[in-house]
C-alpha cells in the first residue's frame, strides 16, 4: 500500500505539479482542477499552469526556489503508524524526486528545472498524442480503467 501510495503521489507532482491532487482525482475516475476551462481534458497549457501553481504552492518561503525540506513537506505524507521502515522508504524516495529535479545539484530547485523535470510527463500521460490528457487516459495510466466505465 505505501509503495502505491508514494508511487501514485510522484507521479501527481510530476505529471501536473500537483501532489497527491491529480491520483486522488484519477482514482475517483475524475480529471483534476488543472481542467481550468472544464472541457474534460487536460491541455498541455492547462498542465503548465498547474505546474506553475503547485511550484508556487511548494515555495513556502516565496524566495523563487524549492529547498528540500519545502519539497518534502508538499509531498504526500504517511499514516501515523507508518513504520519506521516505510519511513525511511518515504524519505529515500523523495530526496532521490528532490536530487533528480535539482538538475545543476545547488540543493535548491528553480521554477525552470521544476518545470523541466515534470513536462516529458504531459507526453507519457498523452497516450494518442493529440495534445490533452483525457479521462481515459487519466484512468489507465493510474491503473483504475475500471472506475467510472459505466458513466457516459
Amino acid at each position: 500500500m505505501f509503495e502505491r501510495t508514494i508511487a501514485t503521489g510522484r507521479r501527481a507532482a510530476i505529471i501536473c505539479g500537483a501532489s497527491l491532487v491529480l491520483a486522488t482525482a484519477a482514482q475517483a475516475a475524475g480529471l483534476t482542477s488543472a481542467d481550468t476551462n472544464n472541457d474534460g481534458k487536460i491541455s498541455r497549457a492547462e498542465a503548465n499552469a498547474a505546474q506553475d501553481r503547485a511550484f508556487k504552492q511548494l515555495d513556502t518561503n516565496g524566495d523563487g526556489q524549492v529547498d528540500a525540506k519545502e519539497f518534502d513537506a508538499g509531498q504526500p505524507g504517511l499514516p501515523a503508524d507508518a513504520s519506521a521502515q516505510d519511513k525511511a522508504r518515504r524519505h529515500r524516495v523523495i530526496s532521490s524526486w528532490f536530487n533528480h529535479i535539482d538538475a545543476d545539484g545547488n540543493g535548491k530547485i528553480s521554477r525552470s528545472e521544476y518545470r523541466k523535470a515534470l513536462t516529458p510527463y504531459f507526453d507519457k500521460l498523452d497516450a494518442n498524442g493529440d495534445g490533452y490528457i483525457s479521462k481515459d487516459e487519466l484512468q489507465k495510466a493510474f491503473g483504475n480503467s475500471k472506475q467510472g466505465s459505466g458513466s457516459k
